[in-house]
């Protein structure tokens, strides 16, 4: 069996931790490297800090876009591969680069044209609209960038190679550190941006990015089988991309949508309270680090075994990392809510600020044990191709259930900012346990190869 299918036999903690590891170690440099622009527009001012926040539901629109239809191309290159079709997994990826070339365009172009009423929409006015388009326009400027990067490491990740993707968040982290105050403040033949830097040193890492990963993906075993014809549109083979892939870009579209509605029902506390929910939410980030790798390892697993059919090691993949999710999850949730506040203290000295941050900290922390539910979840439906159903569950929990609980909540009985927070948590829980009984009634029991299932 070739290497591009070794995922379908070997024993499977190792395989996870194999796949798994790069990815928690390049996400948590990812989310360092937000925690890097929270810190300097903290530094430079309390208005800088909010733009961040204001501008984090509009950021993970491109985020979103990105990783979902990198997610939607990485199972269908992993179950091409599982079915040992090389070639079609080599087209599969071709197409992957089209469609994002195309659909970057769009995005770009719409989102400067709609920001500015979103930002009305949140309670940003005159300057402060313009203030925080400063910062948001070189980053859509640079959608393109943001889309390779997720569609090469779509590419290698379905081969299971994740550890150039590690490695090129861990170089961006570094050369934010150091573009981020050189980009705020001026210097060296650059003037002083101020927020705007902080955008155009977010849109330069992308694209080094883009090329660092596009040299390592050309160079994988899945681009041998490349042929310049696969890059012009194809589409029977863009439709099965956006089939797989829109889902999960809609999905995690929601968390940007969903951040629009949590924040326009905080803004009426004031804006200390936008601002910590924008520092409690990145550091929140920070301890979900490990579940993203195991959602990875899990697509890439499932997919894969679901190609050639060996479904008794795709649910041993699911178990496995739902079984490494929740003792980390459950350590990782005591560990916040005992150092809330010396967390959130790190990013601001204000105390209002520390205080609301380190409150929602605490009480988000509790539902931290069953956020493995759902990302596990996801990343088995998504591998067998059943991509439909993460995007409704993460519908309703992000905007749907919140929309309609804090409207009833905050407007209609006039409870406190804690009602926000406790009804975000119990949200959390049962929509996780839905993501699980939907796994337990969908995905493939018995194995159907004639081979037996190794592991």
């Amino acid at each position: 069996m070739s290497d591009a299918n070794s995922l379908t036999r070997g024993d499977i903690s190792r395989q996870i931790r194999r796949i798994g590891i790069p990815v928690g170690i390049g996400v948590l440099f990812n989310n360092l490297f937000q925690v890097v622009d929270t810190f300097y527009a903290g530094e430079f001012s309390r208005e800088a800090l909010a733009a961040l926040a204001l501008s984090f539901p509009i950021y993970f629109i491109i985020i979103g876009l990105a990783s979902g239809l990198g997610t939607g191309a990485s199972a269908l290159i992993g179950n091409a591969l599982g079915a040992d079709d090389r070639e079609e997994a080599a087209y599969l990826a071709a197409q992957g680069i089209t469609l994002t070339m195309l659909l970057s365009l769009v995005t770009a172009t719409a989102g400067i044209a709609i920001s500015p009423w979103l930002y009305q929409i949140l309670g940003a006015t005159g300057d402060g609209v313009r203030f925080n388009m400063s910062y948001i326009t070189p980053i859509f400027q640079a959608t393109f960038c943001f889309n390779l990067v997720f569609m090469f490491h779509a590419a290698l990740s379905a081969q299971g190679e994740t550890r150039p993707f590690r490695n090129f968040l861990i170089l961006g982290f570094a050369l934010n550190i150091f573009l981020d105050p050189w980009f705020i403040y001026g210097g060296w033949g650059v003037p002083a941006m101020g927020v705007a830097g902080v955008g155009a040193a977010t849109a330069l890492v992308q694209l080094i990015g883009s090329v660092v990963l596009g040299l390592r993906a050309l160079r994988s075993p899945l681009f041998a089988e490349f042929k310049p014809r696969m890059l012009v549109p194809d589409f029977p083979r863009a439709l099965q991309i956006l089939r797989q892939g829109a889902p999960p870009a809609l999905d995690l579209s929601t968390v940007s949508i969903g951040g629009f509605v949590v924040t326009y029902f905080i803004s009426r506390f004031g804006t200390d309270v936008v601002a910590a929910y924008g520092v409690a939410s990145r550091l929140d980030g920070l301890f979900w680090i490990p579940l993203v790798g195991l959602d990875v390892a899990t697509l890439v697993l499932v997919a894969q075994n679901n190609g050639a059919r060996r479904y008794g090691r795709m649910w041993q993949a699911h178990n496995t990392a739902l079984r490494y999710g929740l003792i980390l999850m459950i350590i990782g949730g005591a560990f916040v809510f005992v150092f809330a506040y010396d967390l959130v203290g790190i990013f601001t000295a204000e105390s209002a600020i520390i205080e609301t941050g380190a409150v929602y900290l605490r009480i988000s922390a509790l539902a931290y044990w069953a956020k493995p539910l759902g990302f596990i979840g996801f990343a088995a439906l998504r591998g067998i191709k059943r991509p439909m159903l993460p995007m409704v569950i993460s519908m309703t929990r992000m905007i749907v259930l919140p929309a309609i609980l804090l409207y009833a909540l905050v407007i209609l009985l006039g409870a406190g900012l804690l009602s926000i927070w406790w009804t975000l948590t119990l949200i959390t829980i049962v929509s996780g346990f839905v993501a699980w009984g939907f796994v337990q009634r969908l995905m493939p029991r018995a194995d159907s190869s004639a081979a037996p299932s190794a592991s």
